[in-house]
């Protein structure tokens, strides 16, 4: 029996602005999941992903600092362990027009691991004067160390993905340097040959950085539970501070249960849901939601009513923790709800 699982699916509830005024609006057929909800107990839990990751692992981000996400995630993309402060420096294509400047992030440029690094060796051999070394380990993943705290606060890159970014762009004491500094980069990214290729073959170019998630490694990180199961490279990061071991996220809850047996918990994210709202792809979130009803919370749901699971506390994007025990199956006054009344 296991007595506790963490189930963190990003994305799960949305957001979905004006779903309830919407007669049309698509109404997914998962009957465990709103069973599960009904009878759960909610608690306030961080709404940003990876706030409520590093909440899991045991550190709390000030309010005052953007979460280190990329010293963290650095380490799952196999960068060594090392001092100093890390930026994340996304790679991402960016389109004026008359209404403003909008965002699309790597998964829409298909960015080759030879582009990265010749683009990453431009960038390091113009900003060398300025202390500055971009690392593209990833094509999609690109971080920026810095001699010391820039100054700088930042909006995630999910928070910028399809929306006109003068409103997001970085901000604090040391804004206007590196607004000019971002500038600079765009100019040069644009006159590479990566970016003139790019264009001859109708690819939309890699033609800025998004900062973000700046800050040191942290320290005193403990797992949140026995099993951890993620591809989520925050997660698979934290777990290497943690020193503790990550398996990859199972495409079903039999699976995770047969490679838990006798572990006593487990955290488990999973990620198909994570970028649909920004992506505005409501027929994806209703196909993603069935598929994880049918793979995930029926499974939960039976588990629950036989005593085989304790408790499951569930994560779902919406700025709370909905937990459920296996007591709950005599809550019968409970009864669901649509689970879109839920977003």
């Amino acid at each position: 029996m296991t007595s506790l699982l963490h189930l963190v699916v990003p994305g799960l509830l949305g957001p979905w602005p004006g779903h309830r005024a919407d007669p049309a609006f698509p109404r997914p057929r998962a009957p465990s999941l709103e069973w599960l909800l009904a009878r759960a107990r909610p608690a306030a839990a961080p709404a940003s992903t990876d706030a409520l990751l590093f909440q899991l692992f045991g550190f709390s981000p000030s309010d005052a600092a953007d979460g280190p996400v990329a010293a963290v995630t650095r380490l799952a993309d196999g960068g060594a362990l090392a001092d100093g402060w890390w930026q994340r420096a996304d790679p991402v294509h960016l389109r004026p027009d008359l209404h403003g400047v909008f965002l699309a992030d790597a998964r829409a440029l298909a960015i080759e691991a030879a582009e990265a690094r010749a683009l990453a060796e431009a960038f390091n051999q113009t900003f060398a004067d300025e202390g500055l070394q971009l690392e593209a380990l990833r094509p999609e993943r690109w971080y920026l160390r810095l001699p010391a705290d820039p100054g700088l606060r930042s909006h995630p890159l999910e928070s910028a993905i399809g929306r006109d970014i003068r409103t997001l762009l970085p901000y604090g004491p040391a804004k206007a340097r590196w607004h000019k500094l971002l500038t600079e980069a765009q100019m040069l990214f644009h006159a590479h040959p990566v970016n003139r290729a790019r264009e001859e073959r109708n690819q939309p170019a890699i033609n800025g950085l998004w900062l973000w998630g700046g800050g040191h490694c942290p320290t005193g990180l403990r797992p949140p539970a026995a099993g951890v199961y993620a591809d989520d490279p925050l997660v698979r990061g934290l777990v290497r501070l943690a020193g503790a071991a990550v398996a990859p996220a199972p495409e079903r809850a039999d699976d995770w249960r047969e490679s838990a047996a006798g572990e006593a918990d487990g955290l488990v994210v999973l990620d198909t849901l994570r970028h649909v709202a920004a992506d505005g792809d409501i027929g994806a979130w209703v196909e993603r939601v069935e598929r994880l009803e049918t793979a995930w919370f029926s499974a939960c749901r039976r588990w629950l009513r036989s005593g085989k699971l304790t408790a499951l506390r569930l994560y779902p994007g919406d700025g709370q923790s909905h937990t459920v025990t296996s007591a709950a199956r005599w809550r019968f006054w409970r009864r669901p709800r649509s689970l879109v009344r839920f977003l």
